[in-house]
Order: C-alpha cells, then structure tokens, then sequence
C-alpha cells in the first residue's frame, strides 16, 4: 500500500512540474536529435503516425527567437542588405517588412503598413542597379477574393535610414508567390508571380479559369516605367508554389510548379514560347528542390496545406527524359504542411530536406534519404515552438553549415535553428 501510494504521488508530481514547465514557456538552448525543443505553448499532442526510423544522431541545434509577436510571419528568406557580405535575415507579416542585421540581429523595418492588407510574399534584389538590396512585395492577400486584390510592389531601401520608399507594379487576384528567376539566360532575373486561383472562380472546386503564371520584366527606370509582362501559363489549379531550377537546361532558370494538376516543368525557348511538361502526379502545395547521390529530387507536401512530404525521384534516364519522375513517400504525420527548403545539414555532401507544418502544434524536422530517395532518418528540431509557415536554410555565420530559418503562423514568432553539428 505504501509503495502505491508513493507511486501515486511521484506520478502527480511529475505531472504537475510538467504543467509548470509548459506554463512558464522555458526556452531549451540545445537541442539533440529526436528531442523537442522549446515549448512555448499548449498545444495537442503531436501525431503518432509518424515513420519508425532514427534521428540523425550527428545532428545538433541551437534556438534563438529573433523576433516574438510578429503577427503571422508569412515567408522569410535571406539576402545581404547591407552590403557587409554578410547574410542577413528578411521577414514579412500582414502589415510589416523587415530585415534583422547579421550578426546583432537588429531588427530594421522597411515598410509598415503602407501596403493593402495582408503582405504575403517577398523577393530580395537590387532592383534599380544602385548597389543596394531592394525587396519586391505581394500584398493585398485575400484567398477567396478572385475578382480584385492581390496588389504587386517593390521597396527601394533609402541611403539612409530604414523607411523604404514603395513603388507600385501591377495586381493580380489571389496573387501569392513572387520569385525571382533568369528565364531567358540574359543574366537579369524576371520578377515570377503566381497567384493561387484563376480569376472568377470559387469554392471548392476553384473550376473554371487558371491562375495566371506570370513573369515581369524590370524596366530600365523600374519606378518610372511600366513593368512589361509574360503570361507563361493559365491552365493551372490551385497553384501553391513555384521554385526557380535549372534541371534540363544550364543556361536559364526553369520554373517548376506544384498545383492541383501535379508537378510541371516550364522551359522558354530562345523564341520566347514556353514549353510545359509534366513530371509528377499528385495535388502538391509546396515544391523545393534538392540533389541526393548527385540525381535530383523534388520534393512536395500533397495534397496543399497536406499531412505528407513526399519526394519524385530523377528518372534514371535523366531529368531530360520524358516520363514522370517516381514518387516516393517519406511521412504522413504532418498537420498542415506548409514549408520545405534543402540543404545538407550533417556535411556528408547530400542535401537533407527539411519541412515544417503549422497545424496542431507544428512543428520543424529534418529528413535524411538515399539515393533512391529512400527515408533513412527523421530528426525533429522543433515540435512546439514553431507553427511554422515558411523555412529558408542559409549558412548565417560562415562555417560551412547551414542553418533553417522558420517564420510562424499562430505562433507569431522568426527563429534561427543554428547548426552545431559537428565537422566532419
């Protein structure tokens, strides 16, 4: 009886030291493979559905919050602004862009509120050819208005001061991605813009008209002049995602997308047509691209806002070859998957694929596969802190190890995942 009892008790202590722990938001400084880092907040249980293999013993992290109580952080990236060499950290939320200073971390604000709510994405360069980063915009985000809205901008950053000066583009409804790519190998990037539905339609299907892949071309005077525009594409769905690649030619940058109708591949010709190819099936939403044992992998969340990363593999024909890629499925357990970016965090020379979902508690990991694609290890770095909308992976400090960058959603914060993996 008395043994019972003392279990009892050493049960509910244990239990209630828990329950502080979670209240007080302790903030974990390292974090080992397989541990969960820095609760912050209550939340429901992670799945369990995750795949049964290790972490990556080798991999080691440290947290650091930049920035708490950012409103919703809806893409982040990185970009020299400053011009030191060094890379520094670029966020947006609903109202605000900002860029936080590498290596203080000090928080400049380029623009608040000046843009149509809500801000949704961002492309760094220097737009106007005088030296200094300047950050293209979409705003005016609003998913179910498929008749107005999705306004197109760009932000010069002063010569002194942080208040950037915004310069109108153009609008598209439901515009929702902007990457900047070099599509027709002259060695000046064109402003990509997508836009998640076509015009006019509506839920749930979004049937009807596609959304309109577009490439801007920036003027010799881009605050003067208009804005000259391709439509490279208007039959796609839903179309969550595009990504710059050079995987079947070496002299221009391809756009890949990833839509209801699958992965597809966009090519322009020296004659300024575009050509499209299919590469993978599925409804993806999010679509990045890495390289495992020197063959290409694409690698999605499925379906949009989906619970699955799953990668397509390079035929071994090539990526040239005309058939579809093969798909290989590496974890069901994500609850709103919303960001993936690769980058070979262990040194071993492949790239790992890391993901980040934004539902239920969200959450950060990172996968390790083979060279067929294969799944080989499944190492979380955040399963509480970090309700994560979007991920960048970046070598911040120099050491030849990258670190993943992560801006959250609910829970409103942009954090650094320092790699302290150690060299091989």
């Amino acid at each position: 009886m008395y043994s019972a009892g003392m279990s009892r008790l050493r049960l509910c202590l244990f239990a209630l030291g828990a329950s502080l722990l979670l209240g007080a938001g302790v903030v974990a400084r390292a974090v080992q493979p397989g541990q969960v880092a820095a609760p912050t907040q209550r939340g429901p249980a992670p799945q369990t559905s995750a795949p049964a293999v290790p972490g990556n013993a080798a991999l080691r992290f440290e947290r650091q919050e930049i920035r708490s109580k950012f409103g919703v952080g809806y893409a982040v990236t990185t970009a020299d602004m400053n011009g030191d060499g060094r890379p520094d950290v670029v966020a947006i939320s609903g109202t605000q862009l900002v860029w936080y200073e590498n290596p203080t971390w000090r928080e400049h604000v380029l623009l608040e509120g000046q843009t149509p709510k809500d801000n949704v994405a961002l492309a760094p360069l220097d737009i106007d050819g005088d030296g200094r980063t300047d950050v293209a915009v979409g705003a005016a985000w609003n998913p179910r208005n498929t008749a107005g809205g999705g306004t197109l901008h760009w932000v010069r950053q002063p010569t002194t001061g942080d208040a950037g000066s915004l310069h109108d583009i153009s609008s598209e409804p439901t515009l929702h991605r902007i990457r900047w790519a070099d599509v027709d190998g002259r060695g000046r990037p064109e402003l990509i813009v997508a836009p998640l539905h076509g015009r006019g339609t509506s839920p749930p299907e979004w049937n009807g008209q596609g959304a309109r892949l577009m490439a801007f071309t920036v003027p010799a005077r881009p605050a003067a002049e208009a804005w000259p525009l391709q439509v490279v594409d208007d039959t796609l769905h839903i179309l969550h995602n595009v990504t710059p690649v050079r995987l079947t030619r070496t002299d221009r940058d391809e756009l890949l997308t990833a839509s209801r109708e699958g992965l597809h591949l966009f090519t322009r010709g020296d004659d300024g047509a575009w050509t499209k190819r299919k590469l993978g099936e599925g409804a993806p939403g999010e679509i990045k691209v890495g390289k495992v044992a020197g063959r290409w992998l694409l690698a999605t969340v499925e379906p949009w806002h989906g619970t699955s990363v799953v990668v397509y593999r390079e035929p071994s024909g090539g990526a040239a070859a005309s058939q579809l890629w093969p798909r290989v499925s590496l974890d069901g357990s994500l609850q709103g998957g919303h960001a993936l970016a690769w980058g070979d965090m262990d040194g071993d020379r492949d790239d790992d694929l890391v993901a980040g979902w934004r539902d239920g508690t969200g959450g950060v990991v990172v996968y390790g596969m083979g060279p067929a694609g294969e799944l080989r290890t499944r190492t979380p770095v955040d399963l509480q802190g970090m309700a994560t909308e979007d991920i960048a992976v970046h070598d911040l400090d120099g050491d030849g190890r990258p670190e993943i960058i992560a801006s959250g959603r609910r829970t409103s914060n942009v954090v650094i995942y320092w790699n302290r993996t150690a060299a091989r």
